[in-house]
């Protein structure tokens, strides 16, 4: 995934990144998931969490390390960092599985 280097937010659990591109551990353990969202991925009615870095799950401290938890939010062209709502099927199909950088030819300064 393409980083912000030089600007990071606080991640407000709008769940932009797992929705358009699930990590390769929920690819794994959910392959039968194919191109619907990770299982792992919960709405609470504030925000999206990872099951796999709840407290109560055996490997979280794992998960929360090699998927940089708490590193804040640093996803390149993240339209849904302002508006943290439960998305449609519809929302999450038009992003999922896509680039999260401009491809050739965006204008990368319009963004």
């Amino acid at each position: 995934m393409i980083r912000e280097p030089e600007k990071k937010y606080p991640c407000v659990g709008c769940g932009y990144c797992c929705i358009r591109n699930t990590c390769a551990f929920g690819a794994v353990l959910h392959p039968e998931a194919g191109n619907r969202n990770c299982p792992e991925l919960e709405w609470t009615g504030a925000r999206y969490v990872c099951r796999l870095m709840s407290p109560s799950h055996p490997l979280a401290d794992f998960y929360r390390h090699e998927l940089q938890s708490g590193g804040g939010c640093r996803s390149f062209n993240n339209p849904w960092r302002n508006d943290v709502r439960e998305r449609t099927e519809e929302e999450a199909r038009a992003i999922a599985g896509g680039t999260p950088w401009p491809g050739p030819g965006d204008n990368r300064s319009a963004l």
